[in-house]
């Protein structure tokens, strides 16, 4: 209750804010002020604010508030940015190559940010429901520890039983779901190859021509398949969450030295650059 308070609050002060700065942007347009200089200075200053961000999570023993505080306004202000570039703009096409760059980069920095907020949102309440939430460092290990339990059971399959009907489907199918690393869409749900939901039917339809040994064998391997599942969506679902931001931070960089040399050639050009 207390965070959706909060986060009500934070967006009633962002469409405040929103709106006093269209208003004051309007007025001073109207006025012939130099609406771009100030849009254009009041942007940088916010974007480097925004990068502090990164840095305030390095440093976590200074006392600059929470990091969960920073997160929301990080959040809040990130979506200002974007009024404050379209109306830097002038809500047209930039022109001039430094300006079609800066106007690429910013994009880049803003899209990346909205897709890292969905992902932050939803995987990991999605990786909570998926099974036992794993380190990243363990799942190499984890990963070894299925694929060598499965073998092992087949090979035990093979010496006790008389039918190859394991072993077969082992070869055919099973082996290239647990020797396989995922992609990062198997977080949603976009796998092309076997899914551990297809594996494990195709697993139950041939329980009926089991024995009573290999029945045994083949719930085992239906618990390392749904093992297994875990494992690759908790590995793929960290790696988009920990890989967005090699996009999102050196991009956001780039935006801020960007920044600084657009204005530094408005002000000696007069806004040509």
């Amino acid at each position: 209750m207390k965070f959706k308070r909060r986060r009500l609050i934070g967006l009633l002060v962002l469409g405040v804010l929103s709106l006093l700065t269209w208003v004051v942007w309007t007025v001073c347009r109207t006025g012939m002020a130099p609406t771009t200089l100030y849009s254009g200075a009041a942007l940088l200053s916010l974007v480097i604010f925004l990068a502090l961000f990164n840095a305030r999570k390095k440093i976590p023993f200074l006392p600059l508030f929470r990091a969960s505080t920073w997160m929301q306004w990080h959040i809040y202000l990130g979506f200002f940015s974007v009024l404050l570039f379209l109306l830097h703009v002038d809500f047209r096409i930039p022109s001039g190559l430094l300006e079609i760059v800066l106007a690429i980069v910013f994009v880049i920095v803003a899209v990346s940010g909205v897709f890292g907020l969905m992902l932050s949102r939803s995987l990991p309440r999605r990786m909570n429901q998926a099974g036992d939430p794993v380190p990243y460092e363990q799942i190499p290990r984890i990963r070894k520890e299925i694929r060598d339990s499965v073998k092992d059971l087949i090979v035990h399959s093979e010496e006790t039983c008389d039918s190859s009907t394991l072993s077969e489907f082992y070869r055919e199918h099973l082996r290239e779901f647990i020797e396989a690393r995922p992609s990062v869409f198997h977080s949603f749900g976009m796998e092309k190859k076997r899914t551990s939901y297809q594996l494990t039917n195709e697993l139950e339809a041939r329980m009926r021509y089991l024995s009573e040994s290999e029945i045994e064998v083949a719930s085992e391997l239906e618990s390392w398949i749904g093992k297994k599942e875990n494992i690759d969506f908790q590995e793929a679902s960290q790696r988009l969450l920990k890989g967005w931001l090699f996009l999102h931070i050196p991009f956001s960089v780039s935006l801020i030295l960007l920044g600084v040399a657009h204005g530094i050639f408005a002000l000696l050009f007069g806004g040509n650059a």
